[in-house]
């Protein structure tokens, strides 16, 4: 069994027997596995604290390829992020992007754009002071386009223009209707301009300087429904996050 090194994202941990952990990791050189950390949860462990999930490690593992469960070796920390531990927003924001990825990733194929998004992701929240929630939306604004299907959000379907004003998103085609040019018929969420603009910027502006779109209740809650309703779309049996629904829990 070759040794192979990398860098992870602990996207989840559970428990295994007495004292081991199994991890789902995602990784800048093998895409997602699953990994087992045996000892883990000695007091005596090697490994510490490197292993709670949301940590930026690097880790050394026992591969074969014909073993889904592949054995730890080493983990060393590179970054962890103390602000989203000290908030339960935070805390729910980082692991919807987790839940995400987890679900979306499968086998060992290698995206290191993709493993920079959740890292910068991480980041983002972790440092905002004011709206933590814009990281995840603008999060997933550009996994969809890793998935396949990036939204037009430049000009109408249908005459190109780029009008103020209330516009139909059609979840679709994947892209936006003026007002002159919605149909009845369309399948789709409405959305107004500040919304629409906020998921333009969402595309391309760093993720530390999105928290000053979306400052209208109105608007957040147009993102978050035509956010969801895109991805549900696309993706058969994808349920609404666990930890969005935690999120919404703890906030009434």
């Amino acid at each position: 069994m070759p040794l192979q090194k990398t860098e992870a994202v602990v996207l989840r941990s559970r428990r295994q027997g007495e004292t081991s952990k199994i991890l789902t990791l995602y990784t800048r050189a093998f895409g997602k596995i699953q990994i087992i950390a045996k000892g883990a949860r000695s007091t005596k462990s090697r490994f510490g604290g490197s292993l709670e999930p949301l940590n930026y490690i690097s880790i050394i593992f026992y591969e074969k390829e014909s073993r889904e469960l592949q054995i730890l070796s080493q983990a060393d920390i590179i970054e962890t992020f103390p602000k989203i531990s000290q908030s339960l927003q935070k805390i729910g924001l980082a692991m919807a992007a987790c839940e995400l990825v987890n679900r979306l990733e499968f086998g060992v194929t290698p995206n290191p754009l993709l493993f920079r998004l959740l890292l910068e992701t991480f980041r983002g929240i972790n440092g905002s002071t004011k709206k933590p929630s814009n990281c995840f939306r603008a999060f997933q604004v550009r996994l969809f386009e890793f998935l396949g299907f990036k939204p037009n959000l430049n000009s109408c379907l249908n005459c190109g223009s780029q009008q103020d004003g209330e516009v139909l998103f059609d979840i679709t085609r994947g892209g936006y209707r003026c007002e002159n040019c919605q149909q009845r018929q369309t399948a789709g969420v409405v959305i107004c301009q500040e919304t629409i603009n906020a998921l333009r910027a969402f595309q391309n502006t760093p993720l530390t300087k999105v928290s000053d779109f979306l400052t209208s209740s109105l608007a957040q809650q147009q993102a978050d429904e035509l956010l969801l309703t895109y991805l549900r779309y696309h993706l058969d049996g994808m349920d609404e996050l666990k930890a969005l629904k935690f999120l919404r829990k703890i906030s009434t």
